[in-house]
């Protein structure tokens, strides 16, 4: 009677800690979220553009309007590019990380469009300079021909504030109390390279990333010293490994059994 009295006891001091731990858990996790930032940026959509334009998280993929995608990223000529829709991009808050380098950094080059080509602001290279035009104009040369750069726009819905940034550093930044960096209506597309006015240049899109919400400066300072995108391998991929090491499980296994035999 009193062995079970004990395993009684010693089970109901078991649940008890079980629930115990339970709540402090949720309370941690109220914690977090209580002082998670506001307006954090969350990733939504990648684009590894290694033969493929599917989006690696398995949204929407990418339009080519022209252009060729290679298994060393989208090569596209003057005007040509890559079209962007979304149903979950949030169009007033968010971040788009691009690495690219371009042909000829004289020319002035439409990089990203927010109005489907009827209207002229958007993100520019102008003399080998980040711009938006019609509102801001980096102060360094940062784009040189044949050479990889790493840009990063972000816009904070609440404050209208629109900020670019080159290879992890701050260019320029601008509230954008007029929209001109916000897709019109609900139609949430970009358009990455192309335009109707300026011939611009050709080039190599190596990847892009699209965030709801802003990257702050440290952030983006991050991504640029980080690796570009893993390719995640196809399911078929994973079929002829998983075939390959079932085979030579079962070689492994029958060369056994001969030993056995012998």
């Amino acid at each position: 009677m009193r062995v079970w009295r004990c395993q009684r006891e010693q089970a109901h001091a078991a649940i008890t800690a079980v629930v115990l731990l339970r709540r402090v858990a949720l309370a941690l996790c109220g914690l977090v979220l209580l002082h998670a930032p506001a307006r954090a940026a969350i990733l939504i959509h990648e684009y590894a553009l290694r033969g493929s334009l599917e989006d690696t998280l398995g949204g929407d993929s990418l339009t080519a309007l022209g252009g060729q995608i290679t298994a060393l990223g989208y090569v596209f000529a003057a005007n040509e590019g890559l079209a962007f829709s979304s149903r979950i991009f949030n169009p007033s808050a968010y971040s788009i990380e691009l690495s690219f380098r371009l042909d000829d950094t004289k020319e002035t080059t439409k990089i990203v469009d927010f109005h489907s080509l009827a209207a002229d602001p958007g993100l520019y290279l102008q003399e080998g300079k980040l711009a938006f035009n019609p509102t801001a104009t980096g102060t360094f040369s940062d784009f040189t021909a044949d050479t990889d750069v790493h840009v990063v726009l972000t816009r904070d819905g609440a404050t209208n504030l629109f900020t670019a940034y080159v290879n992890g550093e701050q260019r320029f930044s601008f509230h954008d109390d007029l929209f001109m960096a916000t897709p019109p209506g609900f139609s949430n597309k970009l358009g990455i390279f192309v335009d109707t006015e300026f011939d611009g240049s050709g080039g190599t899109a190596n990847f892009l990333r699209i965030y709801n919400g802003p990257l702050n400066a440290s952030e983006v300072s991050a991504l640029f010293a980080a690796l570009p995108p893993s390719v995640v391998p196809e399911p078929s991929t994973f079929v002829l490994l998983a075939m390959g090491g079932l085979t030579l499980a079962l070689k492994s296994r029958r060369r056994r059994r001969r030993q056995l035999g012998k």
